[in-house]
C-alpha cells in the first residue's frame, strides 16, 4: 500500500501526533505481527515516544532476534491504565477476538487507534482501519508506513519487516505475493535485511524431535475429495511430548500442497486443548470461505479456524466439511 490514500495518510498522522502508542500483537503470534510490530516499536522509541508492546501469548524463541524482543509484555489483558491517553496500535489482527481478552476497554480508555492490516474479513473496529486485502503481509503496509514516516528504517528494523514478509507470503511462493511485495523487499533489502542470515534464524533451527513430529503428521497424510483435498493431524499429547509450541508447526501444512494434484489442504493441531485447523489452497478453492464455515477467517490462500468438540470429532468433521465445499464449488463451477 503506496502512500497517497486518505486512510494511510491518517494513520500516518497519528503516528507523529500521539507521544504515546500502545502496540498490540495477534494471539499465538506470528512472524508477520510480530516483526511488523517489533518494527514500529523501535522506530516509536527512536522518535522518543513512550511505546508498550502486548501479546496475549508467549512470543516463539525463533523471533529473538528482533529489535527489543524481551521488551513485550505478555498476558491475557493489559492494564487500561497502561494504555491511557496513548495511540493504540492494533497490527496483523483481522478481528477484537485475536488479541488481548480486554481490547473493547483498551479502545475506551486510549485517545485513538489504528488498525493495520491485510486480511480480507477484518471488521475495522479501531477509529482508522488502514485494511489492505490485497497485501501479502501487513509487513507491506507497515514497510510503507516507515518509509513515509521519514526518519528511515534501521538494519534491525529491517531485518523483522523482511521476516514478517517472507514468513507470511512464503518466502514469495504464495499467490499473494506481487509487485508490491517485492518492491517492498526491496526497501528493506536496501536498508539492510540479510536473506541469508534470517534464514537460518526462522528455518534452519529445528530439533530432531519436532523433526520427527513432522514426519509423524506426514505418515498420516491422507488424500481426499478426488484427489483434490488433503488431511493430516496431530493431538495435543503428540505436539507436548515433542516439545513444539505452535510455531514449531507453522509451514507444514504447506507440505500437502506438494501432493500432485492437490488444492486444498488441511491440518489440525490440537493446542492449549483447542482443536486449531490449518488450510492452505489454490484456485479455485477459497481456504477462507471453508474457514469462514467454522466461523473462522484469513485470506483466500491461508486461512484457519478452531473446531469445537474432542479431537477425533473435530477431524471428521473438519474432512466432512471440506470433501462437501469442493463438491459443491465444483458443481456451481460446471
Amino acid at each position: 500500500m503506496r502512500p497517497g490514500g486518505a486512510v494511510f495518510e491518517e494513520v500516518l498522522g497519528k503516528m507523529k501526533k500521539y507521544a504515546s502508542w500502545s502496540i498490540l500483537c495477534h494471539e499465538n503470534p506470528d512472524g508477520d505481527t510480530l516483526g511488523s510490530s517489533f518494527a514500529l516499536y523501535s522506530l516509536g522509541l527512536r522518535e522518543g515516544k513512550k511505546v508498550s508492546i502486548f501479546s496475549k501469548n508467549a512470543l516463539p524463541d525463533v523471533f529473538s532476534f528482533f529489535p527489543h524482543y524481551g521488551e513485550a509484555v505478555v498476558g491475557e489483558c493489559a492494564d487500561p491504565q497502561k494504555v491511557k491517553g496513548s495511540l493504540l496500535i492494533a497490527v496483523d489482527t483481522s478481528t477484537e477476538g485475536r488479541t488481548l481478552s480486554n481490547l473493547k476497554e483498551l479502545l475506551s480508555v486510549c485517545a485513538d487507534s489504528v488498525n493495520i492490516d491485510h486480511h480480507m474479513d477484518n471488521t475495522m473496529y479501531a477509529a482508522s482501519n488502514l485494511v489492505a486485502p490485497d497485501a501479502s503481509a501487513a509487513a507491506e503496509v507497515v514497510t510503507r508506513l516507515m518509509e513515509a514516516y521519514g526518519s528511515g528504517i534501521t538494519k534491525e528494523e529491517a531485518s523483522a519487516l523482511y521476516t514478517a514478509l517472507t514468513t507470511d507470503n512464503g518466502s514469495f511462493r504464495f499467490n499473494s505475493t506481487s509487485v508490491e511485495s517485492h518492491s517492498c523487499a526491496k526497501i528493506l533489502l536496501a536498508a539492510g535485511a540479510e536473506p541469508a542470515y534470517i534464514n537460518d534464524r526462522i528455518n534452519e533451527n529445528m530439533s530432531c524431535d519436532i523433526l520427527r513430529l513432522w514426519g509423524k503428521a506426514l505418515m498420516r497424510a491422507e488424500v481426499f475429495a478426488g484427489g483434490k483435498c488433503a488431511f493430516f493431524r496431530l493431538s495435543g499429547k503428540e505436539i507436548s511430548e515433542a516439545g513444539a509450541v505452535p510455531n514449531s508447526l507453522d509451514g507444514l501444512v504447506n507440505m500437502l500442497l506438494r501432493i500432485r494434484g492437490v488444492k486444498m489442504a488441511l491440518f489440525l493441531a490440537e493446542i492449549d486443548g483447542r482443536n486449531k485447523l490449518s488450510i492452505r489452497s489454490r484456485g479455485p478453492y477459497s481456504a477462507r470461505e471453508l474457514a469462514a464455515l467454522f466461523g473462522g477467517g484469513g485470506h483466500d490462500g491461508a486461512a484457519g479456524a478452531k473446531i469445537e468438540g474432542d479431537f477425533d470429532s473435530a477431524a471428521a468433521k473438519a474432512v466432512e466439511e471440506a470433501e462437501r465445499y469442493v463438491r459443491s464449488r465444483d458443481s456451481a463451477d460446471k
